[in-house]
């Protein structure tokens, strides 16, 4: 007994780790620094009609066009000459989230007199839950694409466009993907797509409907890479601070460019899941990248594949200056030297150079020799606002004694803009031994005048020696720079050893002796996805925090993460490495922290293929807090689905019916034995709670369900109270009157409604159980005092001895209860999304609960009879062995497919309900002449412990002690004394026999787990 309790005590510590990374997931993010997008002119959605077959068909959905202002009457006329972009809402999305989008894109259209607009429609989904419900995404896909019709024949002939550009938010991009699998569908009707926070692998998938979608979309684009060559695909994910969709679920292949929005050029801030949606940095630069894309002679989406692909590269991860793009904007040659104009050429001098002017009245150019033994130059800049500005050349003329170049090759792309508190700040790192190759003899960073101080701080330096190799080893911390060179610009670590998304760190920058204001910029690289961040260091002292939002990929050459420092090269840094433990855990949540609700189910099957194999040795169903320490410790089941792993993926090539293994991503053996182990000692422990949370509730607070339950019930009948409780009393005798009437309900409303119906049923047919329980040892000094009365006359009438009751049911109905409840917590969104289209239809179709309803409300009407469950049956160990195996099989194909789950636990629990009607005819009674069956051996203190309490109870002792008054033999029912004829009441040897009443076992047959 102290190792079972024990070993729970040593999973709580799991809990207590898994509950700080949970909060810690769930509130240590980022504040929202985004600002607010505004409409200028009062909006409003106007509602576009459709044919009218379509609108009976589609009668829940809806196109819509915005507009705002004066513009307003001229859309209610259906007048469109823009260049139509299509809005598709995402989970509960509504079309109003189209407003930012097309407010800034008016307004931008507006404020540059562009001879070109963008339309913007948008869909209405009725904001359905498709990202938890699958069945309404095949219908929702055909209403876009018949939008997308419409949408064309809104314009005149002569001006029709070419294309329609697509902007999806969540599972919305998802649909937009799904366009392309409609039969008929003209993929050159897309150039552009665009997916805001959307999850191109699911997260979880509640329903089949689900899974079968993103299976057909994703086999689609996986064997179609020629859409790549015809159309631009952006995926933006919105960082930490969306905790709906992860950024390594917005990473896809299908896209030319998946970024996150801390990296976008000028955003540098994570988002949210619905601030993705108005967040006015992230929205200008999207709208600046689709102004950029239309071609000027057609007013349309240009054709040019590539040069579409290099816009949305230049706005999204390389933008060096200006905020337009136009294939000019970087010419490669420049003359810089020009005599009708003053020129100031400043050779820069030593390795470090800090160059100041509050007012700049003549281009000068400072020129950095190539004849030295430095292989970078680090150039930062504040307030040059010129385009071209950074180049390298041949000096080879002098003028005015001045060693000047007259032509120059442009390096102003290599140079990107920084993050800034005040003034505007651009940063660039040259490779001096590429030009010293190519034959260049200086590099020339130009300024031309400006009324503007400006100020360009240079630093020579050897790349190696200012690159450090951030290694921990095994400490928790370490200083990597103690003190960074006087003048030094420029900095770098590389952490190799980063690769896996519970590695977590983080930089403790601090700075001293500084002889201008504090400000270092820091620039957090993730190679593999174009993840990471850009901060700005503003004071004496900061933390950068390094992660990773997916681990690096296996035997691939990616490169390693790599955090640059930008410095203020008039200031001492210290910099410091450390591990943070916490952020690790909330990252595993992230990712994997939905197994949890798996292995709650594993634990649960395992408990009850203990109990049956324990009510065929035992002839008794221990409680689940006894069973589960015996039965649910990992390592078996951890090694069973290893091994089974292993096999269902060598086999899976050659036997296509083996479906996906949801572990198939995890690599190493943190992420295929530590992780997983780890998660399923805080699942042990959870449902451990979660078990006597239940119990408790029953015990204490299950009078105030009973008053519920009536109190709804009195709604159906009248108000009449006792005809509630006459028809509740009626249901717990006849439950099969219950499973006729959720029957009833799957086939008209929704079969996950049935299954919650079953569930309040069920919590009631406990409560019951329990009173049951309860009345057997209440009533038992009553039948002791008639025995004791009806002794006085007939001295042949024996005293009962006490008896604890059978919790046999008790024990095997709390786990079928609890697995119950994971069925229909799956079966919720169904539920929520039936009640959303109520009005629609009174029914759910598809409905992807009602085959497991319907077969879960036969077991039911069966299993809440009260002569279950029936212990000693034929058959029980290979039950056991099958519902162990469903264990296994859950734990392989089951941690994020929970339709798989929920069909697994409506097998087992059909086989147990089948096991219990069947095997007693296979199971060989026992005659009455045969003598009783051994009773399992129980250790002393079992043995001790059931003593003493037998003595407290012994039926003589207290019957000498009570008396008789006539008045109270009256009140004493017929049928408990027809009951006490029934009991067994001889003893051998000190020991009381067991009893022959099949509802109740004798004391002497609860094991010690029971006790």
């Amino acid at each position: 007994m102290g190792l079972r309790i024990g070993f729970v005590l040593f999973t709580g510590v799991f809990l207590l780790f898994f509950s700080a990374g949970l909060y810690n997931f769930l509130t240590d993010y980022e504040e929202n620094r985004c600002n607010m997008t505004y409409m200028y002119m009062y909006p409003q959605l106007i509602r576009i009609s459709l044919p009218v077959n379509v609108t009976a068909a589609y009668k829940k959905y809806g196109l819509y066009a915005y507009s705002e202002g004066k513009f307003i009457e001229k859309t209610r006329e259906m007048k469109f000459t823009g260049i139509p972009v299509l809005f598709i809402p995402g989970n509960r999305g509504s079309p109003k989230q189209v407003r930012s989008l097309a407010s800034v894109s008016l307004r931008k259209s507006l404020a540059t007199r562009s001879p070109f607009h963008f339309d913007y429609f948008a869909i209405d989904l009725n904001e359905d839950l498709n990202a938890l419900f699958g069945g309404f995404l095949e219908e929702q896909t055909k209403f876009v694409k018949i939008c997308m019709s419409r949408i064309l024949s809104l314009y005149r002939e002569e001006s029709q466009p070419s294309s329609i550009v697509l902007i999806g938010h969540s599972i919305g991009g998802v649909i937009a993907k799904g366009l392309f699998l409609e039969p008929g569908f003209d993929p050159s009707l897309v150039k552009i797509i665009i997916t805001l926070a959307t999850p191109h692998m699911p997260a979880i998938l509640p329903d089949l409907y689900l899974a079968q979608y993103y299976e057909k979309v994703n086999n689609y684009w996986d064997n179609s890479p020629h859409l790549k060559e015809k159309i631009n695909f952006l995926s933006i994910g919105g960082g930490p601070r969306d905790l709906l969709v992860r950024t390594n679920l917005t990473v896809t292949p299908h896209a030319d460019i998946s970024v996150v929005t801390s990296l976008i050029p000028e955003v540098w801030l994570s988002v949210d899941h619905l601030c993705i949606l108005w967040c006015r940095e992230l929205i200008i630069v999207i709208v600046r990248s689709l102004f950029d894309s239309v071609d000027l002679k057609t007013k349309q989406i240009t054709d040019d594949v590539a040069l579409r692909k290099d816009i949305f590269e230049y706005h999204f991860l390389e933008r060096s200056g200006s905020k337009r793009f136009h294939s000019a904007r970087y010419p490669s040659e420049v003359i810089l030297y020009n005599n009708k104009m003053q020129h100031s050429w400043i050779p820069m001098v030593g390795s470090h150079m800090t160059w100041f002017e509050k007012y700049v009245d003549k281009t000068t150019h400072i020129t950095v020799s190539l004849a030295t033994a430095a292989d970078t130059l680090a150039v930062l800049t504040e307030n040059h606002e010129n385009r071209d500005w950074i180049f390298a050349c041949v000096v080879d003329t002098t003028v005015n004694r001045m060693r000047i170049c007259k032509t120059a090759t442009n390096l102003s792309g290599k140079a990107k803009i920084s993050l800034t508190s005040k003034k505007k700040r651009k940063s660039a790192l040259i490779d001096l031994s590429h030009l010293r190759m190519t034959g260049y003899s200086h590099v020339v960073i130009r300024t031309l005048p400006n009324s503007e101080e400006v100020k360009i701080s240079l630093d020579l330096f050897k790349k190696r020696a200012r690159t450090i190799e951030g290694s921990m080893d095994y400490l928790p911390s370490t200083v990597v720079l103690e003190e960074n060179s006087w003048g030094a610009l420029y900095y770098a670590v590389e952490m190799s050893s980063l690769q896996k998304i519970w590695q977590t760190y983080v930089f403790s920058i601090s700075s001293k002796n500084c002889t201008s204001p504090d400000l270092a910029e820091v620039y957090v690289n993730v190679p593999w996805n174009h993840e990471g961040s850009k901060l700005l260091i503003n004071g004496s002292s900061g933390l950068v925090p390094v992660f990773l939002h997916s681990s690096k990929p296996v035997g691939k050459d990616v490169g390693n993460v790599k955090v640059e420092f930008f410095l203020n090269h008039q200031c001492a840094y210290r910099i410091k490495l450390s591990r943070t433990f916490l952020p690790g855990i909330s990252a595993v949540i992230s990712k994997q922290g939905i197994s949890v609700f798996t292995y709650v189910s594993v634990c649960l099957l395992l408990t009850l293929a203990y109990q049956i194999k324990s009510m065929k040795e035992n002839l008794s169903c221990p409680l689940l807090h006894t069973a589960m320490p015996l039965a649910g410790k990992p390592y078996i089941v951890m090694q069973a689905s290893a091994i089974t792993t292993a096999i269902a993926q060598h086999f899976a090539n050659y036997i296509p019916f083996i479906p996906s293994i949801d572990t198939r991503n995890n690599s190493g053996m943190i992420e295929m034995l530590v992780i997983p182990v780890a998660l399923y000692l805080v699942a042990f422990c959870l449902t451990y709670i979660v078990g006597l949370g239940l119990i408790v509730g029953i015990v204490f607070q299950g009078q105030a369900y009973n008053g519920i339950i009536l109190k709804f019930l009195s709604k159906f009948f009248f108000g009449l109270a006792w005809l509630s409780e006459y028809a509740l009393s009626g249901a717990i005798k006849v439950p099969l009157v219950v499973s006729a009437f959720m029957m009833t309900v799957a086939y008209t409303a929704c079969g996950g409604l049935a299954v919650c119906i079953g569930l309040g049923f069920y919590c009631f047919k406990m409560i019951t159980l329990y009173e049951d329980f309860w009345e057997e040892i209440v009533y038992w000094p009553l039948r002791a005092l008639k025995a004791k009365l009806k002794q006085r006359k007939d001295k042949s009438v024996e005293i009962p001895t006490f008896q604890i009751p059978s919790i046999d049911d008790i024990s095997f109905h709390l786990t079928l209860l609890m697995l119950w409840t994971q069925v229909a917590i799956i079966n919720v969104p169904s539920v929520l999304v039936w009640a959303k289209n109520y009005r629609y239809s009174s029914k759910l179709d598809p409905d992807p609960g009602y085959i497991n309803c319907v077969i879960l409300t036969i077991c039911a009407g069966v299993l809440w009879q009260s002569e279950f469950p029936r212990t000693g049956l034929a058959g029980s160990k290979t039950v056991s062995h099958f519902v162990f195996t469903s264990a296994v099989l859950v734990m392989i194909f089951a941690q994020t497919s929970l339709y798989r789950l929920s069909t697994i636990i409506t097998v087992n629990i059909a086989l147990v309900t089948l096991h219990q009607i069947i095997a007693p005819w296979f199971t060989k009674e026992i005659n009455e002449e045969d003598e009783p069956p051994e009773l399992v051996g129980v250790p002393e203190e079992g043995v001790e412990l059931k003593s003493q309490l037998a003595e407290i109870f012994q039926g003589t002792d207290l019957a000498s002690n009570i008396d008789a008054p006539s008045s109270l033999v009256s009140e004493i029912k017929e049928s408990k004394e027809d009951g006490q004829k029934n009991e067994d009441t001889g003893e051998k040897d000190g020991e009381i026999t067991p009893s022959s009443d099949t509802s109740t076992s004798s004391f002497e047959q609860i094991s010690e787990k029971e006790v």
